[in-house]
């Protein structure tokens, strides 16, 4: 186990977004976190990476390092006069990661011969794809990645789940908010389901079909919904 969540929940005032999530997650598992909007992915996401603090609860990383997770928020907004090299460099310096390592990340997003362009020239997907690069630079043991293939385009999505697949290869541990069901089942070890900021599923495809007696998982989703729809 590398990630445990322990009663961890979250509320606005009165109203409940997350209700409480007790979850171990182990050493190398790809789990993808799945809902529509409002089920409380994003309010997870925060607070696994601190952005958020819990109403109740605690976030318990079991790791060595200093820094365990590496982030890539659902948007993020780079100074538009610096050029992808310049925002990385200072991203380096801060991580105390050498020079080649920006090379690195440039050529595996496909942005090395862009790296002195300014930023605010860039389309939505290759900012996305400098999102992608500033949370690769960290190269530590969890990558949390919020809905990470929003902008990009089908060939780019096909290769940020391959540069997923290589981090599970070295036994990373990931982490991926998306309501793209087919990417889940593509890339998942295992799933987190929540519905209306409750959780509603934590396991494998396998584990999940035979629970709810489906055989894909929008035959789950919309089992869930109409149950829920009756109980409300």
């Amino acid at each position: 186990m590398i990630l445990e969540l322990k009663d961890l929940s979250k509320a606005y005032k009165k109203k409940t977004v997350l209700a409480p999530l007790n979850l171990h997650i182990n050493k190398g598992d790809c789990i993808v976190l799945c809902g529509g909007n409002g089920a409380g992915k994003s309010t997870m996401i925060k607070m696994l990476t601190g952005v958020e603090r819990p109403t109740t609860g605690n976030v318990l990383f079991h790791s060595k390092q200093l820094k365990p997770f590496a982030y890539m928020p659902d948007q993020m907004i780079f100074p538009s006069e610096l050029t992808p090299y310049e925002i990385l460099d200072y991203y380096r310096r801060f991580l105390n990661k050498n020079k080649e390592s920006i090379k690195w990340v440039l050529e595996k997003t496909g942005l090395w011969n862009e790296r002195n362009q300014k930023a605010g020239g860039f389309s939505k997907g290759m900012s996305q794809r400098l999102n992608l690069a500033q949370c690769l630079l960290a190269e530590t043991e969890i990558y949390i990645l919020d809905e990470p293939t929003d902008g990009l385009d089908p060939y780019w999505v096909i290769q940020l789940k391959k540069i997923i697949k290589e981090l599970k290869e070295e036994n990373k541990t990931i982490i991926v908010s998306s309501h793209i069901m087919r990417d889940a089942m593509e890339i998942a070890d295992k799933l987190i389901i929540l519905f209306n900021g409750k959780l509603k599923f934590y396991g494998t495809l396998d584990q999940l079909y035979k629970e709810f007696r489906c055989a894909s998982l929008e035959e789950v989703f919309l089992s869930i919904h109409e149950s829920e729809h009756k109980s409300g």
